[in-house]
Formats: structure tokens, C-alpha cells, sequence
């Protein structure tokens, strides 16, 4: 499905899980950081590779400080990671960052300015992505080196949010090494129309790292012993219904420049992660090519991450003192084989 035939799902479909979830607030104070503790319990089993399945819990710790002066943000951050399964079996699992140690987070600086019509902002340092994009092409803890910058325009009145350009190029923080770089943009509109908003996004990624084993494995076509260059085109759009029960759901999609391929991600949900005791039911539904997705950098909660397809559910309730549990149960199946995966998590998270 190339892009150029993209406009009815554009149009069609409505909001849901493309902005990374921010996170929470830098306290007033300094030197008394924001911080996220993360519990899991993973369960994964691979019938046709017993050996592949395991079971494991990990705990994670994230810090954020930040300090303010004038159009300037600093800020710095670490993230602190205890799991029952040792480093060793990282990559073999796929995972994007250690079980265990900690390392550093974040440490960029920012140079913003706001008006009544137009912002603009410019980030340098160690960051995370600030592009809308979905699991299916980037792994929302990953972070790279680089700048980062966002401008556009926005309506006094509330109804344009947002239109404007992001984008971000850098060296990848990955644990599978490779070296990789990279350098993306988009274009991007929001909306608010009182009971509705929408969004809606169209950019482009380009990733390049030294081959190697599993993720970092060399595309198809190309020379194997030099660095490997993939190209996709993106596009997306979601909105959300702000009524007592909310209703979200989106669409994205990637196509590889090259081969043609596309991959995409659909996406829709009932009821809130905001309000205490009332569940949100979230459905996911992925599917990746062979080179339609940035597998090297793609998120790392499914299991196979390309030549696959599948649905996933999320449960999640929000508790007390922000609080927030949540039960996700995900089915993947290759294609071109029958192989399947059953991968079931749940996570206790608190925010401050």
C-alpha cells in the first residue's frame, strides 16, 4: 500500500498512541528530580523454540532533573534497571537497553521561545525522540546524540495546536552496537475541536549502522560487509473523542524508499489512563515486512520484529497517588511460516 494511496486512512481513521508518553513534570525544586519506577513480570513462549521462552521480572528506576532560566532547559536524568535474567541475555532477546546497571537517561539542553501565534525550540545533547511514531518504528526508550528541533504555528483561538515541521538526526544509544545513525523529519498537524482531536503526520527516516547479527543484520541486496542504508517514508494520523468514556484510535505506516515494502501499525482504545479506577481497553494490531520498518531501532514489547504480524490488548487502570497497572497479552506470527509467539506482561507503574 504506498503512500500515494494512503489518503483514505489519513481521513478515515482517528487518534491513538503515536506521541510518546511524556514524562512526569519536573518538580519545582532543582534538585528534587521527577522520577518513574517500573515493575515487570514477562512471560514469553515460542512453541517451536522452547529454548527461546523464558519468564523474568524487572524492576526500573528513571530520575529527571531540570533547571530553567529564561528560554533555557537543562536537564539531566538516569535510568537504573534491576532484572532476574543477566545482561547476557539481551541480545539474544532483542532488548533495546540492559536488565541490569545504570546509565545515564537524558542530558540535553533546550532553547525555546513561545508567542501567541508562533514556537520554535531547539534541542542539543543526549535526548529521546521527538517525532510521533508508533512501536512498530521506534522503541520509545531509546535515545540518541544529536539535535532534536521543532517549529511551527499554532491559532490563539485553540483550534490549530500545531502545524509545523519536527525533526532530529544523531548517533542511537543501542545495545546491539552497529554504530547506528540517525536522521529524520515530518511535518505535522493538530487539531482541537472541542470534543474531538486530530493529528495527523507525514515525514521521512533514514537509519544507517555496520551489519552485524540479528537486528543490525544486513539488508537484502546489499553488500554485506558495508554500512547498510534504509530509507522509509511515514504517515499517520489518530484522534480522540473527549467524552465520559473516551474513544481513540489511529493509523501509521511506513514504505521502504527502496524495495517498496510496507509495514503499519492500527491502533484503538476505550476509556482512560487518566481517571482513577476507570480501565482503558487499548487494541493493537502490527504488522512488518521484511525492510518496511526500522528494525534496527524498532520497539522491542513484541517479539519478532520484522516478517510478522499480529494483535495485541492492553488493560490498563489507573490507581491512587499515580498509581497504574497493566495487563498486556500480544500474539505474533510470522509470515511465510507457521511460527507463533504468545507474550504476556504486566506492569505496575508509578509517576511523579
Amino acid at each position: 500500500m504506498p503512500i500515494r494511496r494512503w489518503t483514505f486512512p489519513l481521513v478515515a481513521v482517528l487518534a491513538f498512541g503515536q506521541e510518546a508518553a511524556p514524562f512526569a513534570p519536573a518538580a519545582p525544586g532543582s534538585w528534587q528530580p521527577a522520577w518513574e519506577l517500573t515493575l515487570r513480570g514477562d512471560r514469553l513462549s515460542d512453541p517451536g523454540y522452547v529454548s527461546d521462552s523464558f519468564k523474568r521480572v524487572d524492576l526500573q528506576l528513571r530520575l529527571r532533573w531540570a533547571w530553567e532560566s529564561g528560554h533555557l532547559r537543562l536537564e539531566a536524568g538516569t535510568r537504573s534497571a534491576l532484572g532476574s535474567d543477566g545482561n547476557q541475555f539481551n541480545a539474544p532477546r532483542w532488548d533495546q537497553q540492559p536488565s541490569n546497571g545504570t546509565q545515564v537517561d537524558v542530558a540535553r539542553g533546550t532553547f525555546s521561545w513561545l508567542s501567541e501565534r508562533a514556537f520554535g525550540s531547539l534541542s542539543l545533547g543526549f535526548q529521546e525522540n521527538g517525532l510521533l511514531a508508533s512501536q512498530a518504528l521506534w522503541d520509545r526508550d531509546l535515545r540518541f546524540l544529536g539535535a532534536g528541533g521543532r517549529f511551527g504555528v499554532r491559532d490563539e483561538a485553540g483550534l490549530l495546536q500545531e502545524a509545523g515541521v519536527r525533526a532530529q538526526a544523531g548517533r542511537v544509544r543501542n545495545l546491539l552496537g552497529g554504530e547506528v545513525d540517525l536522521a529524520a523529519g515530518q511535518v505535522v498537524l493538530k487539531l482541537d475541536t472541542g470534543p474531538w482531536s486530530w493529528s495527523a503526520h507525514a515525514g521521512r527516516w533514514g537509519l544507517s549502522w555496520n551489519p552485524g547479527d540479528e537486528r543490525l543484520r544486513p539488508l537484502p541486496g546489499h553488500n554485506p560487509t558495508e554500512r547498510q542504508h534504509l530509507t522509509v517514508d511515514t504517515a499517520g494520523a489518530s484522534g480522540t473523542w473527549h467524552a465520559t468514556l473516551p474513544i481513540e484510535a489511529g493509523w501509521s505506516g511506513s514504505r521502504n524508499r527502496e524495495t517498496g515494502e510496507t509495514a503499519e501499525e492500527v491502533q484503538a482504545a476505550v476509556g482512560s489512563r487518566l481517571r482513577i479506577y476507570w480501565p482503558q481497553l487499548a487494541f493493537t494490531w502490527q504488522r512488518l515486512s521484511s525492510t518496511g520498518t526500522l528494525y534496527p531501532v524498532n520497539g522491542d514489547e513484541w517479539w519478532f520484529y520484522r516478517k510478522a504480524r499480529g494483535p495485541r490488548f492492553d488493560l490498563a487502570v489507573p490507581l491512587p497517588r499515580r498509581w497504574l497497572v497493566t495487563l498486556v497479552y500480544l500474539r505474533q506470527r510470522t509470515d511465510g511460516a507457521d511460527e507463533s509467539v504468545t507474550r504476556t506482561m504486566l506492569v505496575l507503574q508509578k509517576r511523579f
